[in-house]
């Protein structure tokens, strides 16, 4: 349901939005050769005034020096996805987003602990970010008080951006994954940082050119005097493949390490300390933050059920039960097919101990589960456990007795025939401990298959033959 405004707050709205748009299409015409924008992030007036003020305090010798001390930074997040609920952030690059962007502000003395679970939500148009819905929808489903980072799943506008007149981050899924900076870029704009390359946004400049010798460094470009001159308002590889001119005649290239700029993800480590100077202002001016919060790494919890090579597991509400870890704010499941963790069968963030999930075929599953904390999502996962699974569909027989269908040897040496009785029409698929398919053939009445030169190690047969379907583990061992 669409939210009831008052007509001042109606009016505001659709003033910020006009003006943002604005903006924004301004930026996609200068930048229209490319297919989307690294960021689309503008700052507003008022915020390009603070920021000047500021940095003419610190060319006075008017502001202090660095904060030492932590402060802990409230975080909201919420994944979008499409009114199917499909397209979501995976809860797996989530965490390692959070634990990077933490080990990247540390210099900075910020650091971001989660005030509430992952709110998810449905809707077709937040998840192309289309920047209507942004300024219809986000007021009311944005935290008060707290850094508020949405991820969506599609669109072409940007990899990220900060919009200021609703103070929220908008991060497009496939732009943060590991090691990705963009998340760190766009949370540099929520603290007034503006591009390095300021004033060159649609590739040239509208404002004074910045000069290499730093004679002009607080009137022209971002206004730091410790970040070098940059031009480049397209994604460039470490170090730029050629050189800059100033007004001077001076040629140079920019410095890549600043996550401020539009070098690839992996030239970028740092903020200067005059932008440090500037987040911890901007971070003192909101009040929201915290002197402790809990960042502590937690032991895995002790998993009660499925156990380990529980076998004949139902496939209907899978109960995964753990015991309560002391401090966690939260808990991150994990279950793969085959144990092979880079295709997940389930990934969820829970608050509570204890989940039920359907799962479907006849297969070995692994499973792992770990604690965090509210400010540290870097702990490791406990041990795997590995449970087996049966599903019985509609106008399917399950063969379990050996005399529907006779395995041997097996284990079975490598080189060696490996049988199996059979009289109907079948198709045998051997899957490798991944779930990699490595055999995939069909025969009639008996079967024998050489074994080839593969690893000893466990591997799973599967048999179709009409309505008929069953799964055998196989030991391949040394000759």
């Amino acid at each position: 349901m669409k939210s009831i405004y008052s007509h001042e707050r109606y009016m505001f709205v659709m003033m910020q939005k006009i003006k943002f748009i604005l903006l924004f299409f301004s930026l996609l015409a200068m930048n229209i050769s490319a297919q989307e924008l690294p960021c689309a992030t503008q700052l507003s007036a008022k915020q390009i005034q603070d920021l000047r003020n500021f940095q003419q305090k610190i060319s006075q010798n008017q502001v202090g020096a660095l904060n030492k001390s932590t402060q802990f930074v409230p975080l909201k997040v919420h994944i979008i996805g499409n009114n199917q609920g499909l397209g979501y952030y995976s809860i797996s690059n989530l965490m390692q987003a959070l634990c990077e962007i933490n080990q990247r502000f540390a210099p900075v003395g910020f650091h971001f602990y989660l005030v509430q679970n992952v709110s998810y939500i449905n809707d077709d148009q937040l998840s192309l970010g289309n920047l209507d819905a942004i300024f219809d929808k986000v007021y009311d489903l944005k935290m008060p008080n707290a850094v508020n980072v949405f991820f969506h799943n599609s669109g072409n506008q940007w990899c990220g951006v900060y919009i200021p007149d609703v103070d929220v981050i908008f991060v497009k899924n496939s732009c943060q994954s590991p090691n990705a900076t963009t998340l760190a870029h766009e949370l540099g704009h929520f603290f007034n940082l503006p591009h390095t390359f300021y004033g060159w946004e649609g590739g040239s400049s509208f404002l004074e050119i910045e000069k290499v010798d730093g004679s002009n460094c607080r009137t022209a470009g971002d206004g730091f005097c410790d970040t070098k001159a940059d031009y480049v308002s397209t994604r460039w590889a470490c170090p730029l493949a050629y050189q800059l001119t100033d007004p001077n005649n001076v040629s140079f290239k920019p410095d890549s390490s600043f996550y401020m700029n539009y070098a690839f993800d992996a030239c970028q480590s740092r903020f200067s300390q005059e932008q440090i100077l500037t987040m911890q202002n901007d971070l003192r001016s909101r009040g929201v933050s915290k002197a402790s919060a809990l960042t502590s790494l937690l032991a895995a919890p002790n998993k009660i059920t499925p156990a380990n090579l529980d076998s004949g597991v139902s496939t209907k509400r899978v109960l995964f039960s753990w015991n309560a870890v002391p401090n966690a704010f939260a808990y991150h499941l994990q279950v793969a097919r085959f144990g092979n963790w880079s295709f997940l069968n389930v990934d969820r963030l829970l608050s509570d101990t204890s989940i039920e999930i359907d799962l479907f075929g006849n297969w070995p599953f692994a499973w792992r589960i770990k604690a965090i904390s509210e400010g540290n999502t870097c702990s490791e996962f406990g041990q795997a456990d590995t449970f087996f699974t049966q599903e019985i569909a509609a106008g399917t027989h399950e063969l379990v007795s050996t005399n529907a269908g006779f395995l041997y040897p097996n284990p079975v040496k490598r080189g060696e025939f490996l049988k199996l009785q059979n009289h109907e029409l079948v198709r045998v698929t051997i899957y490798n401990s991944l779930g990699e398919i490595i055999f995939n053939q069909n025969y009639d009445a008996t079967i024998g298959i050489e074994i080839p030169d593969w690893k000893a190690g466990l591997y799973y047969l599967e048999c179709l033959s009409n309505n008929k379907r069953y799964v055998k583990r196989l030991m391949i061992s040394e000759n």
